[in-house]
């Protein structure tokens, strides 16, 4: 019996279940379509376009409480009760061991134990990450333009110039930044011990 190499992975969960922005098991009633206002939300919020939209790997919906939260942080809401960076979707490399869609049971979940649900951290999907002190929650100012700009501006409208500046010397890390850095390069335990000696 030979499978067809270019038959589809079919995964355990529709990708669509999970929301795009905190990678969490979504009941119907509160799943929503990704709106032109969850987009350019998103992008004023996380500095990034919401992405992948084209990909079969990556939701293409989101939580009720995530479009919540980015309402209200655009209306200048101040206490939050979860801030945090958003879910990283990337193309699984093998797709047994690094689905997210896959390593999740869904089965039987309905709104009173869905807080019982693991979340796995895969190169292929990095949970959120909380805000804390050395990375605030940035002050709303505006939504761009359009869902398709690329470029992100401050209060001005003048378009961010980054440059680099050579320093003397080691450059230490906050927790915060070493954490964050740590999760983008998918280190093992050992490699992150490595890193912050």
């Amino acid at each position: 019996f030979i499978v067809m190499a270019s038959a589809r992975r079919s995964c355990r969960n529709n990708p669509d279940v999970f929301c795009y922005i905190c990678g969490e098991y979504t009941l119907s009633g509160d799943r929503k379509n990704i709106t032109g206002f969850v987009k350019r939300a998103y992008m004023a919020y996380f500095k990034v376009k919401l992405g992948d939209q084209d990909k079969s790997w990556a939701p293409h919906t989101v939580c009720k409480t995530c479009v919540e939260y980015l309402r209200r942080w655009t209306k200048g809401a101040k206490n939050f009760t979860e801030v945090w960076i958003p879910m990283v979707w990337r193309e699984p490399f093998y797709h047994a061991t690094d689905c997210y869609f896959c390593a999740i049971n869904t089965t039987g979940i309905n709104r009173k134990n869905r807080q019982s649900l693991q979340y796995p951290d895969l190169p292929s999907a990095r949970r959120p990450v909380a805000h804390c002190e050395d990375n605030p929650v940035q002050a709303f100012t505006q939504l761009p333009d359009s869902d398709d700009e690329a470029t992100i501006t401050d209060e001005r409208g003048d378009t961010e110039e980054f440059e680099y500046e050579a320093q003397d010397g080691p450059q230490t890390f906050s927790q915060c930044e070493l954490n964050d850095l740590v999760r983008d390069l998918s280190l093992s335990k050992i490699s992150s011990e490595l890193l912050a000696s």
